[in-house]
């Protein structure tokens, strides 16, 4: 395998794939420290995903894996 060329003094640059990789380690590092403001690429890189928040209708109704716990209060004639 090809090694990559070494590009070092005044002439030195940094390819997209190695910033997002040195960049991937510096939030890592600097996350233990408490929340830390990432780029989105940056983010992207490390496998981070989008997605929506949930209604609030959704959020209640995810507290009761699907069953009314009022309609088991019904069923044992305590309802």
């Amino acid at each position: 395998m090809k090694q990559p060329e070494q590009n070092t003094g005044a002439n030195a640059r940094v390819t997209d794939n190695e910033f997002l990789k040195l960049a991937s380690r510096a939030v890592s590092a600097t996350s233990d420290l408490g929340p830390v403001s990432v780029d989105p690429d940056v983010a992207e890189a490390m496998g981070a995903i989008d997605e929506p928040a949930l209604s609030l209708d959704d959020a209640l109704d995810s507290h009761f894996d699907g069953e009314d716990p009022t309609a088991i209060e019904e069923v044992k004639g305590h309802g």
